[in-house]
């Protein structure tokens, strides 16, 4: 059975390195390697303004889900999340296992006052059906523009 539960960052870690590996082969940018900005995470921990879900099985990790927390910038007495980041390892039971964890989270953020979550997906790997039923609605488009380009190639 799988379990969810918030651990404080330098708890969770090890267990998120354990995952990132399947991650970065599902979602990650190819080309370059996983090297996660531990301190940025590190110091949002120690202002309150990073909540860490994890997934396990048996004490097993088997997904993650980090939210950070920060006053809205056009209303600084109102709270708000932002998830870019969430994975559940490759099985039968993944989409449930997702979904559990963001109501788990949803819950959470609640008690904590937070007004409106935001939450990311990736396009070729998109989550967004899920978060439709969940309620979220499609707010913003995003592009990327992979600036590494062959010796002699120009942008329009």
């Amino acid at each position: 059975m799988v379990e969810f539960g918030i651990e404080p960052l330098i708890v969770a870690q090890p267990a998120i390195e354990t995952l990132i590996p399947a991650q970065w082969l599902h979602t990650g940018d190819q080309g370059i390697d996983p090297n996660p900005n531990w301190f940025l995470y590190h110091q949002f921990a120690q202002r309150d303004a990073l909540m860490v879900v994890m997934a396990r099985e048996f004490d097993v990790p088997v997904g993650y889900l980090a939210a950070f927390l920060y006053p809205h910038p056009n209303a600084m007495g109102v709270k708000i999340a932002s998830i870019p980041t969430y994975f559940v390892a490759e099985r039968p039971t993944r989409a449930l296992i997702l979904a559990r964890m963001v109501d788990f989270a949803i819950e959470r953020l609640l008690e904590r006052g937070i007004y409106k979550v935001d939450i990311e997906t990736n396009a070729d790997f998109s989550a967004g059906r899920l978060w439709e039923l969940k309620g979220f609605k499609l707010k913003k488009l995003g592009y990327s523009l992979q600036l590494e380009r062959p010796a002699g190639e120009r942008y329009a």
